[in-house]
């Protein structure tokens, strides 16, 4: 049996902290956890010198927004 090797596939990405501006935020998928992206978000600032916060808005959802 052959397995075909697919080429230039990109890997997907759960959180768009990469192309994030301070100042810009995200809305939380209702199926993910606020540690699951608080940590996320830990450790992708720390890589690459960004911060963000995780915060409960008005309608008992989460937002992450990048401040530094």
């Amino acid at each position: 049996m052959a397995v075909k090797v697919d080429k230039n596939i990109p890997i997907p990405v759960k959180f768009p902290f990469a192309g994030m501006q301070v100042g810009d935020s995200f809305a939380v998928p209702p199926d993910v956890k606020r540690p699951a992206v608080t940590v996320a978000a830990m450790r992708f600032g720390r890589r690459h010198g960004m911060r963000f916060t995780v915060r409960q808005v008005a309608d008992k959802t989460y937002r992450c927004w990048r401040i530094e």
